[in-house]
């Protein structure tokens, strides 16, 4: 979909603007008059083009007349049958299409069915001699969005009914983007949780490396994913894991592609993302493109890895397609995941030090002081930990909240007003707090939140 609602109302189904040269009716059809002298001087930039489809010359040129003297923004293609119309309809954008009902030769379903083919975004306004409730029906049905009776001077009703269509038609197309819009960052969070799941499931960081690029791999159905990270002492960006598809021969692990990525961060000191196509002309482009032809890179994006303030890798993705374009929704949940690799990748760092540290308490006696305490914050840590999951499990985040309110001695009006809740609404709260708990007292909450390490 374009991401402009309008978009349909002001281009050509094959991309191109209204500034090319239009194609003209068959020589059977009617197209526009040729203007006078004074038109041709002042007259308004026609936006908006109406396919006009009747075989009735007379009915025909009322309707052109009144569509043009009453709405300077349209221009009127006149045809004669269903078969021009299609055929100009196929070559030519059209914003909005008037069809006459009577057409011989050609059932006028078989042309509703047609025009939404080539003019999916385009309401078909139908004209007839006939008005009846079934006729109505039956037309809304096969596709029309709405039909005029040829009674009386009908025609000067008809700009009014073009403009009107055209304004139901740009309200459905923004509706339909924004439902896409909501649709597509539902999938984002899916991905997001799917991901976020996969990597903190384990606390190894081989295996983290492991499900992080096939993850990456699978869900962005790139040719390669690769994880880099800085190798200390050096301080040299080094390919920690790496996932390919399609027989794709892996980068090496030297490739100035990542060091030359390593290098631009620590230059500029901004960690922004960086997409690169293999014919962009800017400096790093083509400083690597040698390299992103010997590894049919056709486009790849790469990632900082910060944890807290601190560069430690980069997340590469890259492509093999002409076709793959790295938009601005990639960038923004690869970023989103980047910051969740590294979250992973640090507490696994973490709990692997840990661990080393515990195995070797029998050996290292002259320590033991100090694994003590280590010990005993972390059992402190523990323990008010569990309480709190423990308290969790038997109230809601916002009860939590209010408890720890009355901890530090608000009144109901105080803990309403920074909640941002009503003050009923607060008393109802507390009176939960009461019955859950057991306790029948403010101060008992107050004395229960600082042995629960909630004040």
């Amino acid at each position: 979909m374009n991401s402009d609602p309008l978009a349909h109302l002001d281009s050509t189904d094959d991309g191109e603007s209204f500034s090319r040269e239009r194609p003209q009716p068959d020589s059977a059809s009617e197209n526009r008059s040729e203007p006078s002298q004074a038109e041709s001087t002042n007259a308004p930039v026609r936006e908006r083009k109406v396919l006009l489809v009747e075989p009735d010359e007379k009915d025909r040129q009322l309707m052109r007349s009144a569509i043009l003297m009453q709405s300077p923004i349209f221009d009127v293609f006149a045809v004669t049958s269903a078969e021009e119309a299609l055929n100009l309809a196929r070559s030519t954008s059209f914003d909005v299409v008037v069809a006459a009902n009577e057409l011989n030769g050609y059932p006028f379903e078989d042309l509703l069915k047609g025009l939404n083919v080539c003019l999916p975004f385009s309401p078909v306004i139908v004209v007839t001699r006939q008005d009846s409730p079934d006729l109505a029906l039956k037309l809304l049905l096969s596709g029309a969005s709405d039909y005029l009776p040829k009674f009386g001077e009908f025609q000067r009703f008809l700009p009014r009914t073009i403009t009107t269509n055209l304004q139901r038609a740009i309200i459905i197309e923004n509706l339909k983007e924004m439902y896409e819009k909501v649709e597509q960052s539902s999938r984002d969070e899916a991905l997001l949780n799917r991901f976020v799941v996969n990597i903190h499931g384990s606390l190894d960081i081989q295996d983290i490396l492991d499900r992080a690029t096939e993850s990456l791999l699978e869900e962005f159905n790139a040719a390669r994913a690769i994880i880099c990270l800085i190798k200390e002492p050096d301080n040299e960006m080094r390919i920690a894991r790496q996932r390919t598809r399609n027989e794709m021969l892996p980068v090496s692990d030297r490739s100035p592609i990542f060091s030359r990525y390593h290098d631009m961060l620590l230059d500029v000191g901004e960690r922004r993302p960086l997409v690169v196509m293999q014919d962009d002309t800017f400096p790093f482009a083509t400083d690597v493109r040698g390299e992103m032809l010997n590894y049919r890179i056709k486009s790849m994006v790469m990632l900082p890895l910060v944890y807290r303030g601190r560069l430690t890798g980069l997340l590469h993705l890259d492509e093999d397609r002409d076709s793959r374009l790295w938009n601005a929704r990639d960038i923004n949940i690869l970023n989103r995941m980047a910051n969740q690799l590294s979250i992973g990748l640090y507490q696994a760092k973490l709990y692997q030090l840990v661990n080393a540290q515990s195995s070797s308490i029998d050996k290292l006696t002259d320590l033991c002081a100090q694994l003590n305490k280590v010990v005993d914050s972390t059992k402190e840590l523990t323990e008010r930990t569990e309480s709190r999951e423990k308290v969790r499990i038997k109230l809601s985040s916002r009860e939590i909240e209010v408890l720890k309110k009355v901890a530090q001695g608000l009144s109901n009006k105080e803990i309403a007003e920074e909640l941002h809740i009503t003050e009923g609404t607060t008393e109802v709260h507390v009176s939960r707090l009461r019955k859950k708990l057991n306790l029948s007292t403010r101060a008992a909450l107050v004395r229960y939140a600082y042995e629960n390490h909630l004040s």
